[in-house]
Formats: structure tokens, sequence, C-alpha cells
């Protein structure tokens, strides 16, 4: 049987497990080839004090075209850090070249945390990837930016009722995923992912016992998971428990051994527990 494809649009970091690096371990575990279409490359995830980054937005078409000379296809597209309003048009080229029907499209928009825009972002790649997240089956925004996306304003991390956040992915779906997954909400001692299901207007609430003040990657590493599922044609409840599982055990360990934050979670010990038993 031949092993289904990911095409994975992200940045690849050096340091700081995150994007590529998260993605392609976790969607082998998970039974699929990863095939990296990199949007920049890093010495290491922009959380630390300072990085060195070459953009790649100049190879991204190039890199495609090839690919669809040698006949490429692909069983799901993921989209993560892009680097402009450029970088998003490229990413949509893509998705009308490779996509299709059967081709399920993941959108991470990453564009802010903690209730702000990054800093390297402006308006108009806010406006750019509202219309690349249109184009998705499923999103994966963090809080914040599902309130970027929806243009209202970010309620807070601690979340004291869920209906507002509720509220929010419904309304994201109107605009065209049929399934949200807000990512990272806190409600005291725990981290909350929410999904929404437009089809079918089911709502799932996974939870994970939260350690230490937030890692990198997680949300990478969560995307990732997501996409494997999409890929099998899984549901999305026993999809984002798998992923809660991983990212659980993987944030205890780390948490345990002091690592740096910046470093990212210790995955690789507990890729186990996204493979299927026989």
């Amino acid at each position: 049987m031949a092993v289904p494809k990911a095409a994975v649009i992200n940045d690849l970091s050096g340091l700081g497990k995150c994007s590529l690096t998260a993605a392609i371990p976790v969607l082998a575990a998970m039974g699929v080839q990863a095939c990296p279409l990199p949007t920049a490359v890093l010495s290491n995830q922009t959380g630390f004090s300072s990085y060195d980054c070459v953009d790649l937005t100049g190879h991204l078409a190039s890199f495609a075209a090839e690919w669809k000379k040698h006949g490429a296809h692909f069983d799901g597209i993921c989209t993560g850090f892009l680097c402009s309003p450029g970088q998003v048009r490229l990413a949509q080229d893509f998705i009308d070249t490779f996509g299709g029907v059967h081709t399920p499209v993941l959108v991470d928009p990453v564009l802010g945390d903690n209730g702000k825009v990054y800093p390297v972002f402006d308006e108009a790649m806010c406006h750019a990837v509202k219309t690349l997240t249109a184009r998705a089956d499923v999103i994966t925004p963090n809080l914040t930016e599902a309130c970027i996306l929806a243009g209202c304003d970010y309620p807070g991390a601690q979340a004291q009722t869920l209906e507002p956040i509720w509220e929010i992915a419904r309304r994201l779906s109107e605009t065209g995923p049929r399934t949200v997954v807000i990512t990272g909400v806190h409600q005291g001692d725990y981290i909350l992912n929410l999904g929404y299901q437009a089809d079918s207007g089911q709502r799932l609430t996974v939870k994970t016992r939260r350690f230490g003040g937030g890692f990198s990657g997680t949300g990478d590493i969560l995307a990732a998971v997501l996409c494997g599922g999409l890929v099998h044609g899984d549901p999305l409840g026993p999809t984002l428990l798998k992923a809660a599982a991983l990212l659980e055990a993987a944030a205890a360990e780390t948490c345990a051994d002091g690592s740096d934050p910046n470093d990212g979670i210790a995955f690789e010990h507990h890729l186990h527990l996204l493979i299927e038993e026989e």
C-alpha cells in the first residue's frame, strides 16, 4: 500500500522544535510522508532573543513547478508560517495546482499570540491570511489569531466562559472552513482546544493539563496531528484526543527537565501515542 503524502508549506527552524521539524516526524509516525515546501530557513525560531532568516519566496513557485513536472500528487495540504502576502498568494496558487475535492487543506494561520499580532506582520498580512483560511477545510488558529480573523476583540486567554469563543468559531466557519479548531484557551490548570464542525454544529472540547508558561511549537504539533488525521479521513474527536495526549506527555517531560521553553517540547519520546495499534 502506498504511503499517503501531505505537502507541508512552512518554515524550517534549526533550533526550537516547531514548524517543519515538528511536522515531519509527527506525520511520519502517523504513516504520512511529509513533503516540505519551506517558506524560510531560520537559524532558530523567532522566540529566541535573535535569529537569522533566509526568505525563500523567490523559490516557491519554481519548487512547485518541479513537483508538477514530476507528477506529484498529494493526499493533503497543510500551511503554516508564511512570510508575506506574496507568500500567501503563492500558497493559494499551490492549492489551485495540487488541491481538489479529494485533497483536504489545513491552514494554520500564523499571525500572533497573547492578544497581539506578531511584530513582523501588518494589516495587509492579516487580510491576506483571511483569504487563505477561506480556502481551507480546517483551520487551527490560536485564540489571538481567531480574533484577528473574525475581526473581534481579544477576550483574554483565561476564559471565564467558552460561549464567546464558540461564537467566534461559528463566525469563522461561515467564511469557508467547515472545521475550526481554536487552540490554546486557558481555563484554570488546563489548556483547551475547541473544535467546531459547521456541518453538524458539533462542539468538541479537549483538555490538557497546563505545564509551565508555554512552549514553542505546540500549535505546530497539534496542526500536524490534525493534518495526519485529515489525510486518513479520521474523525476530528479522536484525532484531537491523540494530539492532546502527545502534547500533555511531552510538556510534562519538558517541564520536569527544566528545559528552555524556546527549545520546544520533548515530543520524540511520545510519538508512539500517534501510532495505530494493529
